[in-house]
């Protein structure tokens, strides 16, 4: 016996490797079922700031995924043990070594689930994919709705701005198309799924969170530029050129493809565990409306009027003011006491047609400066006059998001420039759109979220569009068509999925045309249950949402348990969504701090959720189980 084993473990080496492997392996299978797993975050998002990679946290909060960490594969603490621990993970653009590139495959071979960003070509056998040789600079993607994870979202051809590759599939099967142009023969995939070993990958080969942050921003290449033929350099001379492709103003074509990720991560995670995720709206809205109201060089007794008419249909306003001394003090006391909300309107009209950083940083802070020393307000939210929007850094050159700096620079937090304005513009006939019922969003987004700069930095300032507003509809004589392109928003967010934080602007000088479509505006609103609030009260709503996570996950025995945690305090609820089906296992009960807890059930772009309002500024332990 002892013979035999010596010829076993001198003539046969790979036995050997196999027996202590094998023993190995007993051991640690041993040691791993009597020791309770590591409790760590689901998803890894391995993302540098070069080329937007760190973006895809912003989108990761704004659809409601506050359950990952970012790292980065140059960090010498990234081993293949670590990337182990996690259930999925997210890879951006990014330059990557020959050391990181193997432990990514070697994740990947071991079961783990991947998406990548514009994948380097090098994980082409990864993605099932081979190299195709050509790269194109902007066009359409178009997802096949016949797959999981493009069920129920638009078949439509929607933009993407950036670069991407060409590949050919060798193995992968394509869940969304590439073409140059609408009426192109030639398609490439632009994203794909592929099974690799015992793992599963998606890739997007090209760069979505650059092609996001373009199709909200604009052009960068046009930043400090006079395109549209307005006076004054404004946010919209960025979308010129056909940078909007107007045919797709009802469906929100970037919030599509943001959608699309969302499905992909979900398919991907299905067999690993349910994972939750916050609701874009606060409580269980489907909508929500702001209202803004330039207060120009009128007084409060100009304004009393609109005021009142508001509140007493329920509505808020947020009204942005150029002289304080027409203002006093006890009536903006009055007015924020019922929870409207008093800001500054940044003057830099006199250098509108070139505004410098300089002068629109002094215009910022004086404004704020009065705000705070004549009402003892902050100023947080901000629309400059005339929008003009600043496309120069610190140093003269060309950024897009160089106004968002100035505005991070001064303590703004959210942004209200970008507006639907585009008459006898030189681009031709409404070059953002149709107007009324058919007017979308010509950023692509109803959504909110942060600024980027042209490098892909995330900017701590929030843009929201002001996509409904009033000197359009005055100049085009179109009461009728100011209401329904209101109507058409929020219907389409409450009843189609299209869904919408919808921003009105009613100057007080242009009350005479705005009054009556208005007050049905306010109507409308309350009948379908959906509350008119301050870009204020938003921006603290958006602040809870993304400061809140999830954490302490354990998934055994059909039981999900985790933390929810919430430091920030508001007014309505925070509300977050679990698969009702996981792994062909249906929900049965969740409790919250041990106590059982009715849920609704929804069904979003194609999947049912169960759906759950907590109240913010508290942690909460929460068991789920499934049967």
């Amino acid at each position: 016996m002892h013979r035999i084993q010596t010829e076993i473990s001198f003539k046969s080496e790979k036995l050997k490797k196999y027996l202590t492997n094998t023993v190995f392996l007993i051991i640690l299978f041993g040691l791993i079922s009597c020791t309770p797993k590591k409790a760590v975050l689901p998803v890894l998002v391995l993302s540098t700031d070069s080329d937007f990679g760190n973006y895809i946290a912003e989108i990761l909060k704004t659809e409601g995924f506050n359950e990952f960490v970012v790292d980065s594969l140059t960090d010498e603490n990234v081993t293949t043990a670590y990337l182990e621990e996690f259930n999925l993970i997210i890879m951006t653009e990014a330059n990557i070594s020959s050391t990181g590139l193997n432990m990514v495959k070697e994740y990947v071979k071991n079961g783990g689930k991947l998406i990548a960003i514009h994948t380097d070509l090098r994980f082409a056998e990864l993605f099932g994919v081979k190299p195709a040789g050509k790269t194109i600079s902007s066009g359409y993607i178009h997802i096949d709705t016949t797959q999981e994870q493009g069920k129920d979202l638009p078949s439509a051809l929607l933009q993407f701005h950036g670069e991407a590759d060409y590949y050919t599939l060798n193995g992968a099967m394509s869940l969304a198309d590439l073409l140059v142009c609408k009426n192109s023969e030639e398609r490439y995939p632009a994203v794909v799924s592929n099974n690799y070993e015992k793992g599963q990958t998606v890739a997007f080969l090209y760069n979505l969170p650059r092609s996001i942050v373009l199709t909200r921003q604009g052009n960068p290449i046009f930043a400090g530029m006079e395109k549209d033929g307005i006076l004054g350099l404004r946010s919209m001379d960025l979308f010129t050129d056909g940078w909007v492709d107007t045919s797709n103003s009802k469906i929100n074509q970037a919030d599509v493809q943001i959608a699309l990720l969302s499905h992909c991560i979900e398919n991907l995670i299905e067999d690993k565990m349910p994972m939750p995720r916050f609701w874009y709206f606060p409580d269980t809205l489907k909508c929500l409306v702001t209202l803004t109201n330039d207060g120009e060089y009128k007084s409060e007794r100009d304004f009393e009027p609109q005021f009142r008419d508001v509140d007493s249909l329920g509505g808020k306003m947020s009204l942005y003011i150029l002289g304080v001394d027409k203002v006093s003090k006890a009536w903006v006391d009055k007015w924020t006491a019922k929870g409207f909300e008093i800001a500054g309107h940044p003057d830099d009209t006199k250098e509108a047609a070139d505004p410098t950083w300089n002068r629109m940083d002094s215009a910022l802070r004086v404004r704020k400066s009065e705000i705070a020393s004549n009402y003892g307000l902050p100023m947080r939210t901000n629309v400059n006059h005339w929008f003009v929007w600043c496309g120069k850094n610190a140093d003269g050159k060309q950024e897009f998001g160089a106004e968002a700096n100035l505005e991070e620079k001064n303590g703004i937090e959210l942004d209200i420039n970008y507006a639907h304005y585009d008459m006898k513009s030189n681009q031709g006939e409404h070059y953002l759109g149709p107007l009324g019922t058919n007017q979308g969003n010509f950023t692509g987004s109803g959504l909110v979220m942060k600024f980027a700069d042209s490098r892909g930095k995330t900017i701590n300032v929030y843009q929201q569009l002001n996509a409904i507003y009033d000197q359009e509809y005055n100049e085009s004589h179109d009461p009728e068509g100011f209401f329904n392109c209101f109507k058409g928003l929020m219907d389409r967010s409450l009843q189609n999925e299209v869904y919408s934080f919808i921003s009105v602007k009613s100057h007080n000088d242009e009350y005479y045309f705005s009054k009556s479509p208005l007050m049905k505006m306010l109507t409308y609103s309350r009948q379908n249950n959906i509350p008119v609030w301050t870009e204020l009260k938003l921006l603290n709503f958006l602040k809870m949402k993304d400061e809140a996570s999830f954490s302490g996950f354990r998934w055994a025995d059909h039981l999900l348990t985790f933390n929810l945690s919430s430091n920030l305090k508001h007014s309505s609820g925070l509300t977050f969504l679990l698969p009702v089906v996981h792994d062909n296992l249906k929900i049965k009960s969740i409790e919250i701090e041990g106590q059982i807890r009715k849920f609704a059930r929804w069904k979003i772009k194609g999947s049912e959720y169960a759906v759950v309002t907590v109240t913010p500024g508290i942690t909460y332990n929460i068991s789920v189980k499934y049967d």
